[in-house]
């Protein structure tokens, strides 16, 4: 079994700025921690990149759109326009049994929207998927400057129950 870590949508607009998410920067140390130990064990990692519309702060291009952790030469980038990047990209399943991948562990952002939907994806295509509690976030109420006052961390729980029972 050959397992990947797939990172989803670690990009600036996220974690710096006024849009940064609740504890951006301890997310963003953990997920840097998971990725380091991921390159030292010669896993599979795949860096998601959601392309934004052209009028938004992450459309491609912008400076909100880069990555916050940068992919080696040896890592797959894999842009994305839906919530799941096996849906924006049809071919990425099969690019991944070629190489082995059984296994995805998501980690990244947010929780209720695209890391959800890539995790569905992932399931849908055969894969068996792992997402720990602590390695992904959303925003409360789940976007900016939402009047919903459940909070993030909340939502993210409720989430991760999902996670747990699509793995």
């Amino acid at each position: 079994m050959t397992k990947a870590l797939m990172i989803v949508d670690v990009q600036a607009s996220m974690f710096w700025g006024r849009w940064a998410l609740p504890e951006a920067n301890d997310l963003l140390r953990r997920i840097g921690e998971r990725l380091n130990q991921a390159r030292l064990e010669s896993e599979l990692v795949i860096h998601v990149q959601n392309d934004g519309p052209a009028d938004e702060m992450d459309a491609p291009g912008e400076p909100w759109w880069e990555l916050v952790l940068h992919a080696k030469s040896n890592e797959l980038v894999v842009r994305k326009s839906t919530q799941n990047v096996f849906e924006s990209n049809p071919d990425l399943a099969g690019k991944l049994l070629e190489l082995g991948v059984t296994e995805i562990e998501l980690v990244g952002v947010q929780s209720d929207l695209c890391l959800v939907s890539s995790a569905r994806g992932a399931v849908a295509s055969g894969f068996k998927i792992l997402v720990k509690r602590d390695m992904h976030a959303t925003y409360d109420g789940g976007f900016p400057g939402s009047e919903d006052p459940t909070p993030a961390k909340l939502i993210s729980d409720r989430v991760q129950i999902e996670l747990e029972a699509l793995g």
